[in-house]
């Protein structure tokens, strides 16, 4: 059975291949891709995976800096959705969004996930992949509605 650790991972990828798209075409429609695939991601990790890792001390510095790592390319996200492609620095602030979130994803994916492993047993991983599955779900439910969603 599929592993929190299986669909974060393969978010990652599907991220990682937008920003390549989005650096090459420079274009807001790449960029509004990467914002729709990264906010509810952002968001799943926030309210599931985190917030059971941080239940132990040896984790908190890492998860606490995941979050400041989240909340600097949620910053950049921001910014550049209130930018036009045509602006100058569009192209940086896209490069700087990729450094950022590049480093996100190898911090995580090399200490929080591996240390994760050690805290949550298969079961419970697996068990968080369908929570994760199902928060998505109901995110995304709620933007195609034209509800907010969940804060």
């Amino acid at each position: 059975m599929e592993t929190i650790y299986d669909i974060l991972k393969a978010e990652h990828d599907q991220v990682a291949d937008l920003l390549q798209q989005a650096l090459s075409d420079v274009s807001k429609v790449s960029f509004l891709k990467i914002k729709i695939k990264t906010d509810p991601h952002m968001m799943g990790e926030e309210r599931l995976f985190y917030p059971r890792l941080e239940e132990k001390e040896e984790l908190r510095g890492l998860i606490s800096e995941a979050y400041k790592e989240h909340n600097e390319a949620k910053e950049l996200l921001c910014e550049m959705e209130g930018m036009d492609e045509s602006d100058e620095g569009w192209a940086a602030k896209l490069s700087e969004l990729k450094q950022s979130i590049d480093h996100h994803v190898k911090e995580e994916e090399s200490k929080v996930f591996e240390r994760a492993r050690t805290v949550l047993s298969q079961q419970e991983a697996e068990e968080m992949a369908e929570q994760y599955v199902e928060f998505k779900r109901s995110y995304m439910n709620r933007v195609e509605t034209g509800e907010p969603p969940l804060a």
